[in-house]
């Protein structure tokens, strides 16, 4: 195939400008969104793996940072799902979706102040574009899944960017290659890409390896589901971290609800409910931001039935074993476990609501403020 050369479309292009131009005082996140994109695909191999073995591999389920002094590079890999040629354009080059001209206001407002632009960027799911805060060029080398020819995207985040067929990964999945910009250089530095990774990254349930010139390697992560882990075995601030890791936005919860719940229907929520209003929250296409695993293999994010619509503002993970790891997307619609689920986790929720109007009513105010309108529709829904 020969070289294909596109511009990006024109909001591709603003938010771009925006990143590049705008934005300073943040530009570590990089590695977050980067290790999150490459945990999003891990997920999405193991659960399409689930009915089509044909997708899986001996191949450790991993990502790896591998430093270059020399040349300049991080090079961020993933043993995941991979892409094609048209989930690159789709993914890195274009944003087809509605909302996206309020999402661009917003950023723009933000960008001028330095604040929460960042986060507008992690929630609005484009957080590769902040590659190009640390790197004048980014090349994407990849393979998908059950596909024999892979291909390599590159850009220097100006006016397009390049895809051709190429080899450059002989096994599926991604590797993100940024080419860093001479004020950078400081994440050329081993203890401050280890420094991140515990920082932002820490319970991504994936290895997070850093690989040394003399091709050995060490994890980083603690690769353990802070969920499994008891309470009080967590501190405040490693919640608040798995909670801007999850949902990309960078305020504190409002509220943390931790719980494990034993019976006839089993399962652990981790469940996190913000402080700031998220950017779209009244766009008819948002989704929930609520994960469903069973038995910590990552299940989905697009379940409409497991919490109510008027709690969409709610992120975090609800984790069961009374599931079974092969359940189709399609059966969960009105799965009866989920209705036990999801009527207990809404009653949860009210409850410690209801507890926070008592403890602090200044706090809940603000938090009405923002939200509402949205627990409004709870009465005629629900």
């Amino acid at each position: 195939m020969a070289s294909t050369t596109r511009k990006f479309e024109a909001d591709t292009g603003k938010i771009l400008n925006i990143v590049i131009n705008s934005l300073y005082s943040n530009k570590e996140i990089f590695l977050r969104e980067l290790l999150s994109n490459a945990s999003d695909a891990l997920h999405k191999r193991q659960y399409l793996g689930q009915t089509d073995s044909k997708l899986l591999s001996s191949d450790a389920a991993e990502i790896s940072i591998a430093l270059n002094k020399k040349r300049k590079t991080i090079a961020i890999s993933d043993s995941g799902i991979g892409l094609d040629q048209e989930d690159l354009i789709e993914a890195l080059g274009t944003i087809a979706r509605s909302g996206t001209k309020a999402f661009i206001e917003q950023i723009e407002q933000a960008a001028e102040k330095d604040k929460d632009a960042i986060s507008l960027i992690g929630q609005f799911g484009v957080g590769f574009y902040a590659s190009f805060m640390v790197a004048d060029k980014v090349e994407v080398h990849t393979l998908k899944a059950g596909q024999d020819q892979g291909y390599s995207w590159q850009s220097n985040g100006q006016s397009g960017y390049e895809i051709n067929a190429s080899s450059a990964r002989d096994t599926v999945g991604t590797t993100v290659v940024l080419h860093l910009k001479k004020e950078a250089k400081e994440f050329l530095e081993d203890i401050r890409i280890q420094t991140l990774v515990k920082k932002y990254s820490d319970h991504i349930a994936y290895p997070i390896r850093l690989v040394k010139d003399d091709q050995t390697s060490e994890v980083m992560n603690s690769v353990e589901a802070l969920w499994t882990k008891p309470a009080k075995d967590i501190t405040q601030e490693q919640y608040n971290n798995f909670y801007q890791n999850h949902s990309g936005q960078y305020d504190t919860p409002f509220l943390t609800l931790h719980n494990k719940t034993e019976g006839a229907v089993e399962f652990t929520n981790l469940l996190f409910l913000p402080s700031q209003k998220p950017f779209d929250l009244f766009d008819p296409e948002r989704k929930t931001k609520v994960q469903l695993y069973v038995n910590r293999v990552f299940i989905t994010d697009e379940l409409k039935d497991l919490i109510p619509e008027w709690l969409r503002f709610v992120r975090g993970i609800i984790d069961t074993a009374s599931l079974d790891l092969n359940v189709s997307r399609e059966m969960l619609q009105h799965n009866a476990t989920l209705l036990k689920i999801r009527k207990a986790v809404t009653k949860r929720v009210l409850s410690e609501l209801a507890k926070k109007i008592k403890k602090d009513p200044q706090a809940y105010e603000a938090f009405w403020a923002n939200f509402g309108r949205v627990l409004k529709e709870g009465i005629y829904e629900d």
